[in-house]
């Protein structure tokens, strides 16, 4: 019944149009033949129904009452020419429309189609203040902005501005190297993704800054993997003996992103991993993170290709997350053109055709200057600028049919006319002013106007169906009871649902009951509740079952020498809790640790940090530096209220072991230094 109202919908919208007087001029159209049709919309070469409404493309410069051009300015810049003349408008819409320059969308086309204006904005965005909590919780590197320098190198071959973009980048890694790294995964940088604007609904309710920050996101470790190699072309071109190294670095996390975080029965990676002492990966997706994956490089060609195939979708588009954190939320633009570049990438049309027609719904209505030209430049005529060439590698669906043309794409010291001939994604002919080229790429040298012919071979593209998911919210986080250390009750049982139990990391049993006994000898115990295949939510906090005598506490009264912090805090007995730590005294403070048995540790810090800045100490043990510390400042002047140190794992050898915490920045009050057994 559903469907035949909304067919019925469609007809008469349909055939509303054939009478239709626009702000641009009356037009009689005759119902088609749609060329995509979702349960959110259908498309057709002239029009898009929505919601029952139809837009409609009367020229390249007009669609209805939504927009058209007020002036022929644009006639300079890039122009799309195709049969389908809603293709043609929206691209000149968004070539016409205003652009914040947000470094991803200089990075989806505007760094080729405006390389000086994007460079100015890169330069505002590098020169933007940061503050000393920058990386707490939050991972302060964005994905894009080295992706965004590279195109714009190059598009201008600017040596000058390569220089300067390579020495930013190096700036910020550095500066971010120690304090987003943890000793529970050294591979790995933690910290919440810079996209992601309530911590609170992409992660479980019971966390907090600190567990949220030693997460270990899928996002922020393919994007600092990108950035690194993207550092180290840079290096190269510059001819630095860097390189080496950055991309050594480079593909050392993202071996391990792939090692730790690729989920092979989903063939996509995880969200992120997570937990206190052994975490473990949610399975909820981050698309985007997969889409930055693929384009990115991080995956292998053939992880790539099943990212896009597998990809969970809705009918508007990619949503954010699946299962969705925020169900309501609609389908943000320029994600639905990373998802058709990342399609054209690894030849998927089936994936491009449904990332193209959720771009053209979303950028009906918007300024979106970037995502669709990006769509059209870089997927369907496959043109990316690299530090030598244009390359070409295009891929056109059969419902583009005819001549495709863009029109004044200018490249350096270059403007083009390109023209397919055909569908498919084989060249069978590359003619540049009318010369056949081989390979399929032109000079960065090359200067003047130029002429681009392109004749594809009509093969088929063979797209497997996309598998379109049903808006899913996450199941609920599971309110667990421990009536004793080993038995554990799950008070908001759901029959639908399986719990799967991990012990020390690793998921051992899956039940469908409410009580479950864990078996002897496990530390550290998580529940994760699963619908099915891909839809799990969060575990609750880890259980911990420690052994008598594996917890050891080392409080600050038991140190000596001491110094009481009663200039910040004032009341004497209170300050005799805590050894002030600084730049001006104790800047290194050692303590011992008697150990019945040797070996692994699970080592915190309690500390109050009231000042603005996040402190770092470096930890030595037994004559050796281990690894570095967090301090971030929590709340503001306050002294008194102890927050846990980041974690590390630290070998310790039977009986007496010297440990040390040496200044690196900051100041802290320490209150006690906290031991656990790895089993």
């Amino acid at each position: 019944m559903h469907l035949i109202l909304r067919k019925l919908s469609l007809m008469m919208a349909l055939l509303s149009l054939m009478t239709l007087a626009t702000g641009c001029s009356n037009v009689a159209v005759e119902e088609k033949e749609s060329l995509y049709s979702s349960g959110g919309f259908e498309l057709y070469a002239d029009s898009i129904v929505r919601d029952g409404t139809v837009y409609k493309a009367l020229s390249d410069t007009c669609i209805g009452e939504v927009w058209s051009a007020t002036s022929d300015t644009g006639r300079r810049s890039p122009r799309l020419i195709t049969a389908l003349k809603m293709a043609d408008a929206l691209f000149a819409k968004a070539v016409a429309s205003p652009s914040g320059m947000s470094a991803e969308e200089i990075y989806l086309s505007l760094g080729l189609m405006r390389p000086e204006e994007s460079m100015a904005a890169l330069r505002r965005l590098a020169s933007a203040p940061v503050d000393d909590n920058e990386d707490f919780p939050r991972s302060s590197l964005q994905p894009y902005w080295a992706s965004a320098a590279w195109e714009v190198y190059c598009a201008t071959g600017s040596k000058e501005w390569l220089r300067e973009a390579y020495d930013y980048i190096i700036k910020m890694l550095s500066r971010q190297s120690a304090l987003n790294s943890s000793p529970l995964c050294t591979e790995l940088k933690c910290g919440i993704p810079w996209n992601i604007t309530d911590p609170s609904v992409a992660y479980p309710p019971r966390m907090n800054d600190m567990s949220r920050f030693q997460s270990f996101s899928s996002s922020v470790n393919i994007a600092r993997a990108h950035t690194l190699e993207i550092a180290s072309r840079m290096a190269a071109e510059l001819h630095l003996s860097a390189e080496r190294e950055l991309h050594a670095q480079s593909e050392n996390i993202g071996n391990t992103v792939n090692d730790r975080l690729w989920l092979p029965d989903l063939q996509r990676y995880g969200q992120y991993l997570y937990g206190d002492y052994f975490p473990i990966v949610s399975t909820v997706t981050d698309n985007e993170a997969n889409l930055l994956a693929v384009m990115a490089e991080v995956a292998t060609p053939e992880m790539s290709s099943a990212i896009v195939a597998n990809l969970p979708s809705g009918e508007l588009g990619v949503p954010h997350t699946y299962p969705y954190l925020v169900p309501s939320a609609p389908p943000v633009a320029w994600l639905q053109g990373l998802y058709g570049l990342a399609a054209s990438t690894v030849r998927n049309s089936a994936a491009f055709l449904h990332a193209m027609a959720a771009v053209w719904s979303v950028t009906l209505d918007g300024d979106q200057s970037a995502v669709w030209p990006a769509m059209v430049i870089k997927g369907l005529f496959g043109i990316k600028p690299e530090r030598d060439c244009l390359n070409f590698r295009p891929m056109v669906p059969d419902i583009f049919p005819g001549e495709k043309r863009i029109e004044n794409l200018s490249y350096r010291g270059a403007t083009f006319d390109i023209a397919i001939h055909g569908t498919g994604d084989r060249i069978v002919s590359f003619m540049l002013d009318s010369v056949s080229v081989t390979p399929y790429r032109v000079a960065a040298d090359i200067t003047g106007h130029h002429r681009i012919d392109i004749t594809l071979s009509g093969n088929d593209l063979n797209a497997k169906p996309l598998r379109i998911m049903e808006p899913l919210a996450l199941p609920a986080t599971p309110d667990v009871k421990w009536p004793t250390p080993s038995d554990l009750r799950i008070i908001n049982f759901d029959d639908r649902l399986h719990y799967e139990i991990y012990t020390d990391g690793v998921m051992t049993e899956a039940i469908k009951t409410d009580a479950y006994r864990v078996p002897d000898g496990c530390l550290v115990t998580d529940i994760v509740p699963t619908l099915e295949r891909g839809v799990s939510g969060y575990s609750p906090a880890s259980h911990i079952d420690a052994p008598e005598g594996s917890l050891i506490t080392v409080k600050a009264s038991s140190i000596t020498p001491r110094r009481p912090p009663i200039h910040l805090i004032k009341d004497p007995a209170t300050a005799t809790n805590y050894i002030e730590l600084a730049a001006r005294h104790n800047t290194r403070i050692t303590c011992y640790v008697n150990v019945a048995e040797e070996g692994d540790y699970f080592l915190t810090v309690g500390y109050t940090n009231g000042s603005t800045r996040c402190a770092v100490r470096t930890l030595g043990i037994n004559g050796k530096d281990v690894g570095t510390l967090l301090f971030p400042s929590r709340r503001a002047n306050d002294w008194v209220r102890v927050y846990p140190s980041t974690t590390a794992v630290v070998h310790l050898k039977e009986g007496v072991n010297k440990l040390w915490l040496t200044y690196v920045r900051g100041t802290i009050l320490f209150n006690k230094l906290t031991l656990l057994k790895r089993s």
